[in-house]
C-alpha cells in the first residue's frame, strides 16, 4: 500500500491503535488496557512499543509509517507536544512527544481526542453534511470539537464544555477540583453513577431484575424505559445533558450538533426527546432557529481516523 499512519485514541480504560491509510480507511487495529499498557512503562513507550507489534502482527514495516498521531483526554498542547492536564489518567505536565521521540524517529503529532473525533466526522462522516458543527463527545467525561466554515478550530486548551458549570448544587466534585461541571452531570459515567442510586434508592425497582448497583451500564436504563424509576433518571439526564447543549447553542448557533459515543445510539429513547428539549429552551427559538441533533457516523475508529488527519 501507499502511505499509512499508525494512529491511537488513549482512553482512560483502554488504549485504541490503527493502521490508517492515506484515506483515511483502517487497515488493521487493536486495543489494549490502559492500566496494563502503563504498568511497567511509561505512556509514550507503551504507544511506540503498542505499534511496533501492531505493525508485525500485520505484515507492515514499522519504519515505513509516515508519521504517527495520538489522540489524548485532556488539555493538550499541540504545538509542543505535551499533556498538560488528563485527570482520568492522572497526568499532567507531560512532555509525550518527547518521550516517544525516546524510541523513534518519526514525526508524532498530537491532540485532543474529541478534536480528533469531530475531524474524522468532518473528513468522513456526519459533519461533511454541515459547514459549522460541534461534536459532543459522550464518554467517562465530555469533550467537544468545534467545526467554523468547514474548519476545526485547534486551540489547544478550546473545546472543554465537559467543565461548564451547569448547577451551583457545590455536591458534584469533578476531577479537575471544580464543583458541578457538565461531565459530573451529564457523562456517560454520571449516568451509570445516577442509575445507581436510583436503584439503590428504589429497592423495588425492575432495574433489579438484570441488574445490582454493581453491574449497572449505561444502558440500564433504556433496557428498562418502561420502569418509572429508570424514566425518572433518564429523564433527569437528557435535561442535563440538554442543558449544556443549549449554553453551546446559545454562544455559537451552529447548523448542528453531532453527539458521540455509545450513548448516541439511543436514537429514539435519546436523541429525540433531547433535541425537543433543546430546541424548546435555547434562545435562537424566538428568531425561529432550530438545532439539529444527530449521531455521530463514525464508530469507536473516529478517534484514530481523526488522528490520521492531523498529517
Amino acid at each position: 500500500m501507499n502511505k499509512f499512519y499508525i494512529c491511537f485514541d488513549v482512553g482512560g480504560t483502554d488504549i485504541k491503535a490503527g493502521i490508517i491509510n492515506q484515506n483515511g480507511e483502517v487497515v488493521c487495529k487493536d486495543k489494549t488496557p490502559t492500566k496494563e499498557a502503563l504498568k511497567n512503562s511509561s505512556l509514550g513507550k507503551a504507544l511506540v512499543t503498542f505499534a511496533q507489534n501492531l505493525c508485525n502482527n500485520n505484515g507492515f514495516k514499522f519504519s515505513k509509517a509516515a508519521g504517527m498521531g495520538v489522540g489524548l483526554p485532556g488539555l493538550v498542547d499541540m504545538n509542543n507536544g505535551i499533556l498538560k492536564y488528563a485527570g482520568n489518567l492522572k497526568i499532567s505536565d507531560y512532555n509525550i512527544v518527547q518521550d516517544m521521540k525516546n524510541y523513534t524517529s518519526h514525526n508524532i503529532k498530537i491532540a485532543n481526542d474529541a478534536d480528533l473525533c469531530a475531524l474524522a466526522e468532518l473528513k468522513n462522516g456526519e459533519g461533511k453534511n454541515y459547514n459549522s458543527f460541534v461534536m459532543i463527545a459522550i464518554g467517562t467525561g465530555i469533550g467537544a470539537g468545534i467545526v467554523i466554515n468547514k474548519n476545526l478550530i485547534p486551540n489547544s486548551f478550546s473545546g472543554e464544555v465537559g467543565h461548564m458549570k451547569i448547577a451551583s448544587k457545590h455536591s458534584n466534585k469533578c476531577h479537575c477540583g471544580e464543583y458541578d461541571c457538565y461531565e459530573t452531570l451529564a457523562s456517560t459515567r454520571a449516568l451509570v453513577n445516577q442509575t445507581k442510586q436510583a436503584m439503590i434508592e428504589n429497592p423495588k425497582s425492575k432495574m433489579w431484575k438484570n441488574y445490582t448497583p454493581e453491574t449497572v451500564t449505561g444502558k440500564t436504563i433504556f433496557e428498562f424505559k418502561d420502569d418509572p424509576v429508570a424514566k425518572k433518571v433518564l429523564k433527569s439526564f437528557i435535561q442535563n445533558l440538554g442543558d449544556g447543549i443549549i449554553n453551546v447553542v446559545n454562544i455559537l448557533t451552529p447548523e448542528a450538533i453531532i453527539l458521540s459515543g455509545a450513548i448516541s445510539n439511543q436514537k429514539e429513547n435519546l436523541i429525540a426527546p433531547l433535541e425537543e428539549y433543546v430546541n424548546n429552551h435555547i434562545f435562537a427559538r424566538l428568531g425561529g432557529y432550530k438545532i439539529k441533533i444527530v449521531p455521530a457516523s463514525g464508530t469507536s475508529d473516529a478517534g484514530i481516523i481523526g488522528a490520521r488527519y492531523l498529517f
